[in-house]
């Protein structure tokens, strides 16, 4: 017989559920205005409750502006984790797994451009900069896991260490990313996508560039 829900467990829920209706509605606000224009109270009113629940659930508009990169940071560890080929070719699983993360890229590019105000705004905050190093360690850490998942599929080795590798993805995505939300040109970015593909294959094969 299962346990039944106490009210403390019911509340508990409540709270997580509204908390996540703020975030997102931060996100929204963000997006659209950025950081500069982004208030409490506009945020307070996308998400229909007044400040005094802002403050309730956040503390200071600093805190709820750090969740939400957690929130992004979160977003972005399940898109690549969705996007990760483990077919049995090594490069087909690479190019496979960076073309589908970069759909979402092109979906959504405000989002990248909030991502990293949000990053850089914990970089100019010296209690918060730890937040901006914590993020890129979590993207290497989960670029990494699915190269390892990659790999042993397909019974291969890579040439270069998988931690190595997973910096390299990372920096080149981060170059993509800024040069496309600056001119909002996909043709040339996916261009450009398939020669980071290229140089990653070459790269985990130990081989030269053609």
């Amino acid at each position: 017989m299962e346990r039944a829900e106490t009210v403390e467990e019911r509340r508990g829920e409540k709270r997580e559920e509204k908390r996540g209706e703020i975030l997102a509605a931060a996100v929204r606000v963000l997006a659209r205005d950025g950081i500069a224009e982004t208030t409490t109270r506009k945020i307070a009113l996308e998400a229909g409750v007044n400040q005094a629940m802002l403050r309730y659930y956040f503390g200071s508009k600093d805190e709820l502006l750090f969740a939400v990169l957690q929130e992004m940071m979160r977003q972005t560890r399940e898109i690549a984790q969705a996007a990760a080929s483990t077919q049995g070719d090594i490069r087909a699983a690479i190019a496979e797994s960076l073309k589908a993360f970069w759909k979402h890229v092109e979906a959504a590019p405000e989002l990248q451009v909030m991502q990293y105000e949000l990053t850089l705004y914990a970089l100019r905050t010296p209690d918060a900069a730890w937040l901006a190093k914590q993020q890129y360690e979590g993207y290497r850490a989960v670029v990494e896991a699915l190269l390892q998942e990659a790999f042993a599929a397909a019974q291969q080795t890579a040439a270069l260490p998988f931690a190595a590798l997973a910096r390299f993805i990372i920096a080149g995505l981060d170059g993509l990313i800024l040069q496309f939300i600056s001119d909002r040109d996909p043709e040339r970015a996916r261009k450009d996508l398939d020669h980071l593909i290229a140089a990653t294959s070459a790269l985990v094969e130990g081989r030269e560039l053609q």
